[in-house]
């Protein structure tokens, strides 16, 4: 199936953490093929592939956080919730020594824009149930090809199927 245009200004961030066990290191490179087939497929434009750390402080500014942040915004937003894949923890810190709150991050996430407005992001939680990144991939690669089918407008159908309400 081709994108027919759909793919537009449509840019797939793929986050995982900076250090993951060799399956989940095989994981992160199978969604990494698959989204790029997907660009191939032209159901998305770009994709760009972060890492963050595991678990970050919840008292001091970072990346992470900042985009914890515009993730939970997004959530709120919407009426969605990123619990229980984005975690706040005690912890220990094997630098410091000390325990602390951290936010502890998924192992992949996945966030969508279209004209760099977020669309959505995975994993996250709906009252349906859990929608998990390959929830994200399958409803990429299947995505219908009408022109608003990554816009943001219909809230209640994107919870039923976030990638073509939005």
């Amino acid at each position: 199936m081709t994108g027919n245009g759909i793919s537009e200004g449509v840019r797939v961030e793929l986050y995982a953490r900076s250090s993951l066990p060799t399956v989940a290191t095989r994981r992160r490179e199978s969604v990494e093929n698959r989204l790029e087939e997907t660009v191939e497929e032209g159901h998305i434009e770009t994709i760009e592939t972060e890492t963050y750390r595991k678990k970050v402080p919840l008292d001091e500014p970072s990346p992470e956080r900042a985009l914890y942040e515009r993730f939970e915004e997004w959530a709120s937003d919407v009426g969605v919730s990123l619990d229980p894949f984005f975690d706040t923890r005690e912890c220990y810190s094997m630098d410091t020594g000390e325990r602390g709150q951290r936010l502890v991050l998924p192992a992949l996430c996945i966030a969508i824009y279209r004209n760099d407005r977020l669309q959505t992001v995975y994993p996250h939680s709906t009252p349906q149930g859990s929608r998990t990144v390959l929830d994200c991939l399958n409803a990429i690669e299947t995505v219908e090809t009408d022109p608003r089918a990554f816009e943001t407008d219909d809230v209640d159908t994107r919870e039923e199927d976030p990638i073509e309400a939005e």
